[in-house]
């Protein structure tokens, strides 16, 4: 432990000792740990995806409408992700992750054996409010390992894009293991549910041991001997409370006056900035990312087997290749600029897979893999890493609940207007979605915010006597 104490009299100074003191020892596996809940969501959103049409099917609806209720996680998860402050701040951060990802382990139990569409929409609902929950406080709780003001934590709050694809992958190889078995096709997305609901527990357990509660909220509510201790056995920083520390506790308990800050002219450019890149990057992907086996499906022959495992090699060679890098490169070129140039690629890219879609498969499959490496590289994370990063602690789990909530709004369009665009235009319904990238660009050029030229954390104090006028 460090020998000079570092003496705690309000919220600010914790956050002040993990900017300056203290860091966490977290690595890759730490950091895919905290990031658990966007990993079962990444899984469970393509598992779902995978099973779209066979859902139609076995309850005798359309797909269209099938796609509808599948969307409803998104709608349960973006009113849900308005409240996950709320939340955090009654429960702290370990018990709020252990609702989360509760909710959605019950609700993908309950999918798996579902017997009619209403019960797989309820649960739907279920799963997308504990997703909901989640997402937020995860990557919260990866800019809190080593401190806001830390160069790397970008990077690392933008290592989620790399874990959705290397969640989505373990979906292909799951699909293709259970179809090896012998599983019958139609039943594939079932069985694949209830393993997400496996890996689940598993993410709750390691969270709750790995992890554990958040110092800086401790100190926002007034619990500064557990903050000092936090300090002491996560940062190695000898932490010394004054007597009087919680005559400077917040005496916020909820979000309330969150957004209005969020929304004031100091903090409206990176609210919106944020906003968008997570609207525009969603959208974009759950039209091409989610239906990426439906789309190899009827760009190359060999049937189920051969769209998994193009779907997989996609997946890994462009997506998970391109968010590693990504979040490497984050911190050199900047979040904002990263994601304009992620967002002007692919729609150039999109525009090339409407004219070249029917020249060969393999140029077909090219265009899909560099659509998914420079969403992946690009944009793909970076919406909710500025999100994370453009705000200071006391507000930071309201604006990633935000912006998330209003990305859902781009997922669910994604998620339910290119079935039916396909179906309509077939490939030329790349030339539409060009347009979703094209306004990601565009907005990255005209709002300039960048949080890598200044330290966002050092607001935190001014912050929170606003919250405490509302």
């Amino acid at each position: 432990m460090s020998t000079a104490a570092v003496h705690i009299s309000s919220s600010q100074d914790v956050v002040d000792a993990i900017n300056d003191k203290g860091a966490r020892k977290s690595n890759l596996f730490v950091i895919f740990v905290a990031l658990g809940g966007i990993l079962i969501d990444a899984y469970q959103a393509t598992m779902v995806g995978f099973g779209n049409s066979y859902i139609a099917q076995q309850f005798g609806i359309s797909p269209g409408f099938a796609a509808l209720v599948n969307a409803s996680v998104l709608v349960s998860a973006l009113i849900a992700g308005l409240y996950a402050q709320t939340i955090a701040n009654r429960f702290g951060q370990q018990k709020t992750f252990l609702i989360g990802m509760g909710l959605c382990t019950i609700g993908a139990v309950a999918v798996a054996f579902a017997p009619n569409i209403w019960v797989v929409l309820v649960c739907r609902i279920l799963m997308g409010v504990g997703l909901g929950i989640d997402f937020p406080l995860a990557t919260t709780a990866v800019s809190e390992l080593n401190g806001a003001k830390n160069k790397k934590t970008g990077g690392s709050v933008n290592l989620w894009q790399m874990g959705w694809y290397v969640s989505t992958t373990v979906v292909y190889l799951v699909l293709i293991s259970l179809n090896t078995a012998a599983i019958d096709e139609p039943m594939l997305w079932r069985y694949g549910i209830f393993i997400g609901a496996i890996f689940a527990v598993l993410v709750m357990i390691l969270r709750y041991t790995i992890i554990g509660e958040s110092a800086t909220w401790a100190a926002r509510t007034g619990r500064f001997e557990l903050a000092g201790k936090l300090l002491r056995d996560q940062y190695n920083i000898n932490a010394v409370i004054d007597p009087n520390a919680t005559a400077h506790a917040s005496k916020t308990k909820s979000v309330k006056g969150a957004y209005s800050i969020l929304l004031s002219p100091k903090y409206r450019g990176r609210t919106i900035l944020g906003c968008v890149v997570a609207t525009m990057q969603a959208w974009q992907y759950n039209a091409v990312g989610v239906y990426l086996p439906l789309t190899l499906a009827g760009i190359l022959s060999g049937g189920l087997s051969h769209a998994l495992g193009g779907s997989a090699l996609v997946n890994v060679l462009c997506g998970v290749t391109g968010g590693g890098l990504g979040s490497l490169f984050v911190a050199r070129f900047g979040a904002r600029f990263q994601a304009g140039w992620g967002f002007t690629l692919v729609t150039l890219a999109l525009l090339c897979l409407g004219l070249l879609s029917d020249a060969s498969p393999w140029v077909s499959l090219f265009l899909l893999g560099l659509i998914i490496f420079c969403h992946s590289a690009g944009p793909g994370g970076l919406g909710m890493t500025i999100a994370t990063m453009s705000f200071p602690p006391s507000i930071r789990t309201a604006a990633i609940g935000f912006a998330r909530a209003i990305m859902r709004a781009g997922a669910i369009a994604g998620l339910v207007l290119w079935p039916m665009a396909w179906g309509a235009w077939q490939t030329d319904a790349f030339f539409v979605l060009a347009a979703v990238p094209f306004i990601g660009a565009i907005t990255c050029l005209l709002i300039r915010w960048d949080y890598e030229k200044g330290n966002v954390d050092a607001e935190d104090k001014e912050v929170l006597e606003l919250l405490n006028k509302n």
